[in-house]
């Protein structure tokens, strides 16, 4: 398998994600008892678009090994963010996941930098990271507020 069908594959697992949230959502609201499908079905998407990337990473020595790189990182930042949102909701994830947010943004600007294919790839991916990066400021400024 070449180097663009590993970035084709790893692309479209991370993009049936989105039918799994709406999936997802559908259970948290009207059957709660089936929300561990929904978890399992994300933990497969998430592992199985890294280790794709990953192994597609390792044995391509072309451009798009920063493409593959780029998804692994990804992967990983999504992967402490569906931590910290799941079973491990402390106060303390929240300096794991900026971490791992930065080291993201870095292999997303290298990658930007060094493809010149597959560039949308990165773009969309630090489009998200910023989003998500606002939602645990956000998130972390309302910490132990009492909101009522």
């Amino acid at each position: 398998m070449n180097s663009s069908q590993y970035v084709k594959r790893s692309s479209l697992l991370l993009l049936a994600i989105i039918p799994v949230l709406l999936v997802g959502y559908y259970f948290a609201v009207n059957h709660e008892n089936l929300f561990f499908l929904y978890e399992w079905t994300l933990i497969v998407l998430v592992l199985g678009a890294g280790l794709m990337s990953l192994t597609g990473a390792v044995k391509t020595k072309e451009k798009e090994k920063w493409v593959l790189l780029s998804i692994v990182a990804f992967c990983v930042q999504f992967a402490v963010l569906g931590l910290f949102l799941g079973p491990l909701h402390y106060y303390s994830m929240f300096f794991v996941y900026y971490p791992a947010a930065i080291l993201g943004m870095i292999v997303f600007g290298i990658t930007l930098s060094k493809v010149d294919s597959y560039r949308f790839i990165s773009v969309i991916f630090m489009i998200i990271s910023v989003l998500l990066i606002v939602y645990m400021i956000l998130l972390q400024s309302l910490w132990g507020q009492d909101l009522t």
